[in-house]
């Protein structure tokens, strides 16, 4: 690109030139997301050395450093292709009009229909068709304008000022509030536990560690994601326990990463108005809590400890930005850095396992018009490591704790699990409109293709016996609502936000001005802040561990008053925080559904842990005379009630218990 056409980009007020600090920035901003899917990549191979060689933490994080090294004396950790200038906004002759023909029209209808049939929570079948019918359509509209577009070169393009100034505030402010936010979770329980034993021991277990030390078999086999080894390993040479690193050190880290690369997908697609896209995509995720867990804003900074959540947020979309790349420009490093994304993905989480292919064929798909080599190889290289790794959980007989055969078979539901996804009423309609018109107002063709293929992918998991199916098969079940991952719910909030600015623009930046502010009124009256007691958040100084106080406080008394090996016994939130916190003293029972896979084994007494795991969480049909056998069998030497459940301290009492800690919420007592 040379000429008055450069210059009239260069010129553009507010642009920077290519070299200029805005620049530095997008570049620095490149790296550290690239950087992270290199430490992650690298840090998986030689996990899983260390698990089949026997090797212990020190030494895996030696060989980590050495890798690295290795790679940056070669100069191998990012892509060349990454350094060119920054793009922005498509040029007119590579971006394709929007043009109303008979696909157009059909996705916009379609689209209306399941956004309004899902916002209103009319009947099931109302949805899913015409979600299909809105993801086909989108995607034939999306190839045909494909075809039709541009080959030309790119713009260079940087940020302005104001874009700058945006994304260096918001970072720096969810980073921040990333460490004052508390929000405990149920799913830490085995994850941070096994941290905590390598935290402990410097050594990766294969057997488990929430019943026992090392003596029954883990309840989710095999441990295929190497996050938790990374977690636990630098707690180890660091002296601290795991949840430190998980919940202090974590969050504000993999927030920053998270706000960077919702930044990098919206320049990839080349949105004409970053800033408005950009902020439209988080106040989304800001405001779409409630009680559900599987909304995108839940699962966004208030639990960006977790492996699976930065997978959804940090690697995910760093995977659609390189697959787009790559069908701009194909190369091989960049085939080499889609299998590092792919690698990444298993380390956060067994998810990758069956998000990353559908991710992977969904950016790979706009290269089928050029070259069916380029787009095997591009889905290849991504979704190799997550295929190795799907195909050796399944020889090794992989399971995991939560059995979805036996246990509330609601879930198999596309209708509950979709509403948990994307919720009613008008958060609903604006979640649901823009993904399925993601594919007509994404700008970048490649991208449009990528995001109508997605959504078919996940319309299919919203036909009814779809997710039997899969459980049947393979053993996926209701986790097939991850696959909405893909979709990227908040950046295609943005993009359509930046459709929006730039239609409005005509009749002034006023009209601009007063459309943002009128979307920002009905998502703070129809949204719930993902800070709320809706979606069970508080506020507490930093640094605190994910874990309330009073919690915190119980489990420090039964630790003390523990007599190991004799368990604990205590209700399910005090039993995680007991076994994230150490793992020298076991609990009976975290979880009710964390006992099904060991109910055969005749030395884990299934039918006793059962019992008193009813017991310690108040169901009063549980305080019988079987309760007093049943602490005998498993010699529980201290155990804690909720405050206000008399019954069962009667029966403790009875038992020859004598009183101990009383604190807001629970009761302790000790034999």
């Amino acid at each position: 690109m040379s000429g008055p056409a450069l210059r009239e980009v260069k010129d553009e007020p507010g642009a920077s030139r290519p070299g200029t600090r805005p620049d530095a920035l997008v570049a620095v901003a490149d790296r550290l997301l690239d950087g992270a899917v290199v430490v992650l990549a690298t840090w998986t191979v030689v996990y899983h050395a260390s698990l089949l060689l026997g090797l212990r933490s020190t030494t895996a994080l030696l060989l980590e450093l050495v890798l690295l090294l290795a790679a940056a004396g070669l100069g191998v950790l990012l892509p060349r292709s990454g350094r060119r200038p920054v793009a922005g906004p498509l040029a007119p002759e590579q971006a394709t009009p929007l043009r109303w023909d008979r696909a157009a029209i059909v996705t916009a209808v379609a689209a209306a229909v399941a956004a309004l049939a899902m916002a209103l929570d009319v009947p099931w079948l109302l949805v899913w068709p015409a979600w299909l019918v809105a993801g086909v359509a989108g995607t034939v509209c999306a190839v045909t304008r494909h075809r039709g577009a541009g080959e030309g070169p790119e713009r260079e393009h940087g940020p302005s000022a104001v874009e700058v100034w945006v994304v260096v505030a918001c970072t720096v402010g969810l980073a921040v509030f990333s460490t004052v936010v508390l929000r405990p979770n149920p799913d830490d329980l085995f994850y941070v536990n096994w941290s905590q034993w390598v935290a402990q021991h410097g050594e990766f277990p294969l057997r488990d560690t929430l019943y026992s030390d090392l003596g029954f078999p883990l309840s989710n086999w095999p441990p295929i994601a190497s996050y938790d080894g990374l977690v636990g390993a630098l707690a180890h040479l660091f002296g601290t326990p795991a949840g430190t690193v998980v919940y202090i050190g974590v969050p504000p880290v993999a927030t920053v990463l998270a706000v960077l690369a919702l930044w990098r997908l919206l320049r990839a697609w080349r949105v004409e108005h970053v800033v408005v896209a950009f902020v439209a995509a988080l106040a989304f995720l800001m405001l779409d809590g409630t009680s559900s867990y599987a909304t995108p804003g839940n699962l966004f900074a208030t639990r960006l400890w977790q492996g699976k959540v930065i997978l959804a947020c940090v690697v995910v979309p760093v995977l659609l930005v390189h697959l787009l790349r790559q069908a701009e420009r194909p190369s091989r490093a960049r085939v080499g850095f889609l299998f590092l994304c792919g690698t990444a993905a298993v380390a956060l989480s067994t998810t990758a396992i069956f998000v990353v292919p559908v991710v992977a064929a969904a950016g790979a798909a706009p290269l089928l018009r050029t070259s069916r080599r380029a787009a095997m190889a591009a889905f290849a290289a991504a979704a190799a490591y997550p295929v190795g790794a799907g195909i050796v959980t399944l020889a090794l007989g992989g399971r995991s704790a939560d059995d979805f055969g036996l246990r509330r078979q609601y879930r198999f539901d596309p209708s509950w699990f979709g509403h948990q996804v994307f919720l009613t009423g008008p958060m609903a309609l604006l979640a649901v409109g823009a993904v399925l018109l993601g594919a007509l107002l994404v700008p970048h063709p490649a991208a449009r293709v990528t995001t109508g293929v997605a959504v078919v992918v996940v319309g299919l998991t919203f036909v009814p016996g779809a997710s039997r199916l899969t459980y049947d098969v393979v053993g996926l079940g209701p986790t097939l609502w991850r696959l909405t991952w893909a979709c990227t719910v908040a950046a295609l909030v943005g993009a359509g936000a930046s459709w929006a600015a730039a239609r409005l623009r005509r009749a002034g930046p006023r009209s601009v001005v007063a459309a943002g502010l009128a979307g920002t009124a009905l998502l703070a009256v129809f949204g719930a802040p993902i800070w709320g007691e809706d979606a069970n958040s508080s506020f507490a100084a930093p640094p605190h561990w994910q874990r309330g106080p009073a919690s915190r406080a119980a489990a420090a008394w039964l630790v003390r008053h523990a007599q190991p090996p004799s368990p604990v016994l205590a209700p399910d939130g005090l039993s995680i925080t007991v076994v994230v916190t150490q793992t020298d003293v076991n609990v009976v029972a975290p979880r009710d559904y964390y006992l099904d896979y060991l109910r055969d084994d005749p030395d884990f007494h299934f039918d006793a842990r059962l019992l008193l795991w009813r017991f310690a969480n108040a169901d009063p049909t549980a305080a019988t005379p079987d309760v007093a056998p049943a602490l005998d069998l498993l010699d529980v030497r201290a155990a804690c009630l909720y405050r206000d459940d008399h019954a069962a301290a009667h029966v403790l009492l009875a038992a020859g218990y004598d009183r101990g800690l009383v604190s807001k919420n629970y009761r302790c007592f000790r034999r």
